[in-house]
C-alpha cells in the first residue's frame, strides 16, 4: 500500500507566508519555544540563512537545525550553474530521512514546524520527499513556512488546502499562531466529548429505549446537558459547546438502531437551546440553569411539537373528543391539555436544570463517565455491518412507532364522526411532514459536514467532527 501523502482530516495545517527575509524562520522558532515552555512536545526543522546578495533573493547558503538540538546541518549551497540555483547536501538528506523515520516510529507529535517550502518543494524537491513519512507520523498541528506566492502550488503538491494562512509581517502573527494552537486543543476536546456523548446515545440510550424505561428521554437529555457543561468548562469561548450535540447527533445517524427522527432532532435542538442561553448570558449559574431547563422543556415537548407538525389541529380535536367521551361515559374530568403539557414540561425542566447545575459545580465528570471519555469508548458504526443511508431513512416508515400516533388519532376522529376526506388529508399531511423531517435529518452526516466546514474556513468544528468520526470508525 502506498504511503499517505496528505494529512488526516483531524489535523490542523497552517502556512506562515512571506518573502525572503520576512522573519518566517524567527516566527516559527518563537512559536516552537513558546510551546516547549508550555510543556508541549515540538518537532521540526528550522532553516538558518547565510548572507543574501539582495533583500529579496535567497541566501548564499542554508543550514538546517533540528528543533531541540544545537546541531546545524549544511543543507543547500547556492550554485548559479544549476536551475534552481542550489546544490543540496546528500549527507544531510540521509540524516533528515533518519529523523523522519524516528518521528514516524514515535507517538504523534502535537506540533511539527517545517521551514521552508519554496520553489523546490513545489517541484517535489527539497524537503518534499520527507512529506509522506512526516504525514504517516500523524502530527496534530503542522506549521509550514511558505514562500510568498507559492501557497496554491504547495497545496497542490501536498494534496490539501491550508486551514490558516498567516503573513509573517503581521504584527500579531505569533499571537495568531499561539491562539490557533490553543483553539486546536479546545476543538479536539469538544470532538472528544461530542464523540463520547454520541457513544452514550448509541449504548445507554439504545438500552433504555429497548427496555422501555419510563422517562428515558428525560434521563438522556439530562445526561447530554451534563456532557455539555463538562465540555464547556474552561473554554475560551463557551458558546462553542453547541457543537457537542451536533457531533453526537451526527454519530447517532451512523448507528443502525439510531437513525430515528425524534432522537436526532432532540439532540440538535438541545445544543441550540443550551448554546443560545450560554451565548446570551455567559458561563454562569443562571445561564447554565436556564440552558438545562430549556433542554428539559424540549425533552418533554418535542413529541408534542413533532406530532402537531405532522397531524396539525386534528391532534387537538382527538384529545378533546376523548376528554368529552370520558366525561360523558365515566364522569371523569381530566385537566385541559395546556395544563397537562405545562406540568409535564415543568417536571422535565426542574430535573434537567438540577443536573446541569450539579455538573457545573462538579466541574469535571464523575469517575465512571470520565473513564468512558478518556478511553474514547465510542462504538463503531462500521462494525455493525454495511449502511445504506437512503434505505435506512426509508426504513423509518416501517417502524410501528412512526405510524402509531396517526392510527390513534385517525381512529378517534373516525369514531367521532370525521369525514373520510378529512382523514385522507390528515394522512397526506402526516406522510409529507415525515418526509421533510427525514430529509432534514439526512443532513446530519458529520463526514460531509467536516469537509464542508473546512472548505469554508471553519477549521475548528471540522477538527471536532472529523476527530470524532475517526475514533468512531476505528472503534477507539
Amino acid at each position: 500500500m502506498p504511503e499517505p501523502t496528505t494529512l488526516p482530516a483531524p489535523s490542523l495545517l497552517i502556512a506562515v507566508t512571506g518573502g525572503p527575509g520576512s522573519s518566517k524562520t524567527r516566527l516559527l522558532a518563537e512559536l516552537a519555544a513558546a510551546q516547549i515552555s508550555a510543556g508541549q512536545r515540538v518537532e521540526g526543522v528550522l532553516a538558518v540563512a547565510g548572507q543574501r546578495q539582495a533583500p529579496d533573493v535567497g541566501a548564499n547558503e542554508y543550514w538546517l537545525r533540528l528543533i531541540g538540538t544545537e546541531q546545524e546541518l549544511s543543507w543547500a549551497v547556492r550554485d548559479e550553474s544549476l536551475v534552481p540555483p542550489y546544490y543540496f547536501e546528500p549527507e544531510t538528506e540521509k540524516k533528515l530521512r533518519l529523523w523522519a523515520d524516528r518521528l514516524r516510529a514515535a507517538p504523534p507529535t502535537p506540533l511539527l514546524v517545517l521551514d521552508e517550502f519554496s520553489k523546490f518543494e513545489a517541484k517535489r524537491k527539497g524537503l518534499m520527499p520527507l512529506w509522506p513519512t512526516l504525514v504517516a507520523a500523524g502530527p496534530h498541528i503542522v506549521v509550514i513556512a511558505v514562500r510568498q506566492g507559492l501557497v496554491a502550488s504547495i497545496e497542490e503538491v501536498i494534496g490539501r488546502r491550508f486551514d490558516l494562512c498567516i503573513s509573517a509581517t503581521d504584527p500579531d502573527a505569533l499571537a495568531q499562531l499561539e491562539r490557533a494552537c490553543e483553539d486546536f486543543g479546545e476543538w479536539t476536546r469538544l470532538g472528544l466529548f461530542g464523540g463520547a456523548a454520541g457513544g452514550l446515545e448509541m449504548t445507554v440510550g439504545s438500552a433504555l429505549h429497548a427496555a422501555k424505561i419510563p422517562l428515558r428521554g428525560l434521563a438522556m437529555s439530562s445526561l447530554q446537558a451534563g456532557m455539555m457543561v463538562f465540555a464547556g468548562s474552561g473554554l475560551s469561548q463557551p458558546g462553542r459547546v453547541v457543537w457537542v450535540p451536533f457531533i453526537s447527533g451526527g454519530l447517532k445517524a451512523l448507528s443502525p438502531a439510531g437513525n430515528r427522527v425524534r432522537p436526532m432532532i432532540a439532540i440538535v435542538m438541545q445544543g441550540l437551546l443550551f448554546g443560545t442561553s450560554v451565548q446570551a448570558f455567559g458561563w454562569n449559574f443562571f445561564a447554565l440553569g436556564l440552558g438545562g431547563a430549556l433542554i428539559g422543556v424540549w425533552a418533554a415537548l418535542q413529541g408534542f411539537f413533532l406530532q402537531y407538525l405532522m397531524l396539525g389541529g386534528e391532534m387537538m380535536r382527538a384529545y378533546d373528543t376523548v376528554m368529552l367521551w370520558l366525561a360523558d361515559k365515566w364522569h371523569i374530568t381530566a385537566p385541559g391539555l395546556p395544563w397537562l403539557v405545562g406540568g409535564w414540561a415543568a417536571l422535565h425542566a426542574l430535573v434537567a436544570a438540577s443536573v446541569t447545575v450539579t455538573a457545573w459545580r462538579l466541574k469535571s465528570p464523575p469517575a465512571a463517565l470520565h473513564n468512558i471519555i478518556a478511553r474514547e469508548n465510542i462504538p463503531s458504526a462500521a462494525s455493525t455491518g454495511p449502511t445504506r443511508t437512503g434505505w435506512r431513512r426509508l426504513r423509518e416508515f416501517g417502524h410501528w412507532q412512526f405510524w402509531l400516533p396517526l392510527l390513534v388519532v385517525a381512529t378517534i376522529l373516525a369514531v367521532g364522526g370525521s369525514t373520510w376526506e378529512t382523514l385522507a388529508w390528515m394522512v397526506l399531511r402526516f406522510v409529507a411532514a415525515g418526509c421533510v423531517l427525514m430529509a432534514v435529518v439526512s443532513l446530519l452526516r458529520p463526514a460531509r459536514w467536516a469537509e464542508q466546514l473546512r472548505k469554508r474556513g471553519w477549521w475548528g468544528p471540522a477538527v471536532a467532527f472529523s476527530g470524532a468520526m475517526r475514533r468512531n470508525r476505528s472503534g477507539k
